[in-house]
């Protein structure tokens, strides 16, 4: 009889439909799908039965109503042979007690750092195994470290940039904005598009190398833009210190990277040939770095980044 794999995650982006189709393709587990959050309150009545139960019970009837469809979501099964879950601070620690007691061995995987997003760490006592990217994280509370992947590779493309930035408008926005703006003062076609759905930073901000889009690109979609360019631009958060998808994705389309991010220098596959690192005293780019060829790594280098052997990394605990 085939193991079984309870499968938990938030519906942001369509990033679960990667994960997802990688423990279906590289596992041998049968792989149930559970949301921790997402719309399921449409109808008007529920609507007003929420409204009821906030006003007067002080509960909150979404919370509630989207806690019971979790549970008989799970509850589909008795038990799992192994749970993997990320973003648990969604959940209460009822939730979380429930959730880890289903299944006999359980993984979780802090997709951002701790300093980035409050209340993680307070669910480190739920689960048997702890995953992050960031460095930081895992020495502090020894976590066992994983590194991002890339998941799309060869895909036919017109390059329609020189240097390319796609990402939220937040705390990184001046320091895209100056980036983009040096590049394009040498002549280069660099762009930047953000995510945005406030209308006065949108008409203060828009320019010929800064645009706006108001409704989230599914994560599966958004590879068409790395594939569209021959650079790509990487600017890592206040105290990172993990590597985003980004390097990740220029490794799988064999693009070159411009990046913030300092610690790249220390992984197996950085090679200043292919990846330039622009610091606070960094004005443009070298025409050496743009003007010559992307250096192939090693095989062995580049296959330890694939999807396939992340999700054999991750399983082999």
């Amino acid at each position: 009889m085939k193991k079984r794999l309870l499968y938990i995650a938030p519906d942001h982006y369509d990033f679960y439909k990667i994960v997802l189709k990688g423990f279906q393709e590289y596992s041998d587990y049968e792989v149930v799908m559970v949301f921790s959050s997402g719309s399921m309150h449409r109808n008007v009545w529920k609507r007003l039965l929420h409204l009821f139960q906030k006003l007067f019970f002080r509960k909150n009837g979404k919370q509630l109503y989207f806690q019971k469809k979790i549970i008989e979501s799970i509850n589909r099964y008795d038990s799992y042979d192994l749970l993997y879950i990320n973003r648990p601070d969604i959940f209460s620690s009822d939730m979380l007690s429930f959730i880890s007691g289903k299944a006999k061995r359980s993984i979780v995987h802090y997709w951002d750092s701790f300093d980035k997003i409050k209340g993680q760490k307070e669910t480190i006592p739920f689960f048997d195994i702890h995953y992050s990217f960031d460095e930081k994280d895992c020495l502090e509370y020894k976590i066992k470290r994983i590194h991002n992947f890339y998941f799309a590779e060869n895909i036919t493309s017109k390059p329609e940039h020189d240097v390319f930035f796609l990402g939220t408008y937040d705390k990184r926005f001046e320091k895209i904005k100056y980036i983009i703006n040096q590049i394009s003062r040498s002549g280069i076609k660099a762009k930047a598009l953000f995510l945005s759905k406030d209308r006065n930073t949108i008409k203060t901000h828009t320019s010929d190398t800064i645009s706006f889009i108001q409704k989230a690109i599914p994560f599966p979609e958004s590879i068409t833009y790395s594939a569209n360019t021959r650079i790509l631009l990487d600017v890592d958060h206040e105290n990172q210190t993990g590597l985003s998808f980004r390097p990740f994705e220029a490794m799988g389309f064999r693009k070159k990277l411009i990046t913030t991010n300092r610690h790249i220098r220390n992984y197996d596959f950085y090679n200043p040939d292919n990846i330039f690192i622009w610091t606070d005293t960094t004005t443009k780019i070298p025409e050496s770095f743009l003007n010559t060829p992307y250096q192939e790594i090693p095989t062995e280098i580049r296959n330890k980044y694939s999807l396939k052997n992340w999700i054999e990394s991750l399983l082999n605990v």
